[in-house]
């Protein structure tokens, strides 16, 4: 994970993990401005906010070192490329319309609804066909004799039981924006770490403790929003992220710290737990 500051940058190059990584140029506000006015991100950018080469022109990289040896030029392969003096980012009209497509999308029918209405498995599909059949045969079978409802309304009910809808429950789409942005974050102390899983299904911050060299405290989120705070092996806490997610975070993470560590003595083992 190379953590590009353009939203769902990471994501979209997640099979691409040598991308080359550049930091914004906070030390010229000139550059500055127009790195944030080409840029999608809705924040301003910070010190240590980087954009990989996905989003500049292949002419603006210096990949290579170049030395003349006997007449003969000679390129070497940079351990770390670089960029051009006052390059800028280029956010291209192919990322763009993907933006465009992915709102119009989201605005038409939501994944949740579209996979409601497409899934269906091969054997419940085939089940569905053969209790239709039935049904279908069932209203046919005697039509000189007297119809009985009862009996037709009995079998679709009987096939709507027989046909349950498992539908994969979808990530809570505030999600999506706290996993782009988690980021801005504030952690207590640089202890602390932050981890993303490349599927984008968890966010998990750490606290490592010098003196064990383990993880100590943590605080874990799902993709449903879900977390829970624990100190060693002992859950703190537990509960479902509201709104105000980066400030909601960073207070949970503030009382999280302030939790103080003593070593219970017993039966000349150690444990750790929290007061």
């Amino acid at each position: 994970m190379r953590n590009c500051v353009v939203p769902k940058c990471d994501y979209k190059n997640k099979h691409n993990p040598k991308r080359a990584m550049f930091n914004v140029p906070i030390k010229d506000p000139d550059l500055l401005k127009q790195w944030q006015a080409v840029l999608p991100v809705r924040r301003p950018l910070k010190e240590f906010d980087r954009v990989c080469d996905q989003h500049f022109r292949e002419e603006d990289i210096l990949r290579y070192w170049e030395h003349t040896i006997n007449g003969t030029v000679e390129r070497m392969e940079r351990h770390k490329p670089a960029l051009k003096p006052n390059s800028v980012p280029v956010f291209g009209q192919t990322e763009e319309e993907d933006e465009e497509e992915q709102r119009r999308v989201e605005t038409v029918e939501t994944p949740r609804k579209r996979k409601e209405r497409n899934y269906r498995s091969p054997e419940k599909k085939m089940k569905l066909t053969e209790d239709q059949q039935a049904v279908e045969n069932l209203t046919i079978a005697e039509p000189t004799q007297a119809f009985d409802s009862s009996t037709v309304h009995l079998s679709i009910e009987n096939l709507e039981e027989s046909v349950p809808v498992q539908v994969e429950q979808l990530s809570h789409p505030d999600f999506d924006t706290l996993y782009d942005e988690v980021y801005e974050v504030e952690l207590p102390s640089t202890l602390w770490g932050i981890h993303r899983d490349v599927q984008r299904t968890f966010i998990a911050f750490t606290e490592f403790s010098k003196q064990t060299m383990n993880v100590r405290k943590y605080l874990f989120i799902d993709r449903y929003l879900q977390y829970r705070m624990a100190v060693g092996q002992r859950v703190m806490k537990r509960g479902t992220l509201s709104s105000g997610l980066i400030e909601s975070v960073t207070e949970l993470l503030s009382k999280l710290d302030e939790i103080k560590i003593r070593k219970v003595i017993i039966k000349g083992s150690s444990s750790i737990l929290g007061q």
